[in-house]
């Protein structure tokens, strides 16, 4: 009798947690999405959320979707703070170009150049002295501004470039179209100029810098330089909130300021 009622709890309880196993609830899995952070210069260590992820490039997954805070150093650069905003089944892209600090562009900081498209022939000079550079190599140069000029049988052409520190830059050198037409190609204006020299209310661009007036608005190719009427392939832009302008204008600015204007 005892064995049987014993042998009747034992079956009761297996099936009580036979029961249990069946009725607990199954969570769905719960969406997530990922970002993929790059930096300018690279290798900058991140931070999400607080918890540090390794070094930029990076690809972060398994986040929750909505707003994220990227905390983004490196060693002689302004500490940068990002908000992105991270969508399920999604990589979300983060690029941040950080500001030199005090020392990032000072002292004995280099960064490495490489030449690209150099015309057979031609004479190269940097920042005014003779450059003897052979197309790929890599060539050291102190962090900062610098000035390529390359002389052809056709004539003579400047290329202003920023070299950062830990930091290959590839220049094209290729020589300028032999026709009267300007570059298409637009750049940051906060690469050549100061920001203080720039402005931009609503379409309207104001550049005063070099002795020169510049008058110019969003989207359309005619510039104004001193009062003279100049057309370019490439009309002013802004992206990302940052002002572009035609890359031949800004070289123009900046070529009149080291010939001493």
């Amino acid at each position: 009798m005892m064995g049987r009622i014993r042998a009747g709890l034992a079956l009761f309880l297996l099936l009580v947690a036979a029961g249990a196993a069946v009725s607990t609830p199954v969570r769905a899995e719960t969406p997530t999405g990922a970002v993929y952070v790059t930096t300018l210069p690279s290798d900058a260590d991140i931070w999400i959320d607080g918890v540090y992820v390794g070094r930029a490039p990076v690809l972060v997954d398994a986040l929750a979707p909505g707003h994220h805070s990227l905390t983004i150093t490196k060693t002689g650069w302004v500490v940068d703070e990002v908000d992105v905003t991270v969508t399920a089944a999604s990589v979300a892209m983060s690029s941040t170009r950080l500001v030199a600090g005090p020392a990032a562009l000072a002292g004995t900081a280099v960064g490495m150049v490489v030449l690209r498209g150099i015309p057979a022939g031609a004479t190269l000079t940097l920042d005014g002295a003779p450059l003897d550079a052979v197309a790929g190599r890599d060539l050291t140069m102190p962090a900062g501004r610098h000035r390529i000029t390359a002389e052809t049988a056709r004539g003579k052409y400047t290329r202003s470039i920023t070299v950062l520190p830990d930091t290959a830059t590839e220049v094209v050198l290729r020589e300028p179209p032999a026709s009267d037409t300007h570059s298409v190609v637009v750049a940051p204006a906060e690469d050549y100029l100061p920001t203080d020299n720039f402005s931009l209310e609503g379409k309207k661009i104001v550049v005063r810098y070099a002795g020169h007036l510049v008058v110019a608005y969003l989207g359309e190719q005619q510039v104004r330089i001193d009062g003279a009427t100049v057309s370019y392939d490439g009309a002013p832009q802004a992206i990302d909130g940052k002002l572009y302008l035609p890359l031949a204008l800004l070289e123009k600015l900046t070529e009149d300021t080291s010939n001493g204007r």
